[in-house]
């Protein structure tokens, strides 16, 4: 039996936005809806069978995150993406506390709308929540955006340098070796010691993004004989 075709409900006040996306996903097979408020979102979404939300965060009256936690207390388990031009921490851990897919930056490309539009309808229904911000002293990784902060400032980092990191971070106050990195972070089955130094000067750099002494750090120390942990 064929599978249904996934259907996307699309809220932004902005026309032009709304047409750009729905042209895009309804290029991809999903039966693409959209309306222009919070509220005329919410009613039809309880009217209505949608599998994914799209909505922008910054609309009058009812606003994108204020959408999400309605449905949210109203049992509707649709998944939510949510779309700003204005990301910050704070909008990253309301977006997981409303249990959302994540959320687009705006601009953002239609490759990158398309891949995470696919990824949230291959995700099972229901749901089950997960905690994609790792918080620890003053630093937070959002582990579903890849961002990093200090305080209230964005770390940028390189792909590799945040892999590093999340991977640490995720084993919090667990010591991980060089070989263990370089399986899970570089993909590499036969360690030696050339790679070992491709691991070290990594960390290095990413101390220095960090702001993190490495004779006396915050986040990452040194397990002598073994590698790296992250937090104590």
């Amino acid at each position: 039996m064929d599978q249904p075709i996934a259907r996307v409900l699309v809220v932004d006040d902005d026309a032009d936005t709304c047409l750009l996306i729905k042209d895009a996903l309804a290029g991809d097979g999903y039966d693409v809806q959209a309306c222009s408020s919070g509220e005329e979102a919410l009613s039809r979404l309880k009217q209505e069978r949608f599998d994914l939300l799209l909505s922008d965060i910054r609309m009058p009256d009812v606003t994108g995150l204020d959408l999400l936690h309605r449905l949210r207390r109203e049992g509707l388990n649709v998944k939510v993406i949510l779309m700003t031009a204005y990301a910050s921490l704070q909008t990253a851990i309301d977006a997981l506390d409303g249990n959302a897919e994540g959320y687009l930056i705006k601009p953002f490309s239609l490759s990158e709308l398309r891949q995470r539009a696919r990824l949230a309808l291959r995700t099972p229904s229901p749901r089950q929540p997960r905690h994609g911000i790792i918080h620890y002293e003053n630093l937070s990784i959002d582990l579903n955006a890849r961002r990093v902060w200090l305080d209230e400032s964005e770390v940028t980092l390189t792909p590799k340098e945040f892999d590093v990191l999340a991977y640490l971070a995720e084993q919090m106050g667990c010591a991980v070796s060089f070989d263990t990195l370089l399986q899970k972070v570089w993909s590499c089955i036969t360690p030696d010691g050339r790679t070992r130094a491709t691991v070290r000067s990594c960390v290095r750099r990413l101390r220095q993004q960090l702001g993190d002494d490495g004779h006396d750090p915050h986040f990452i120390f040194n397990v002598w004989g073994v590698g790296y942990q992250f937090g104590k």
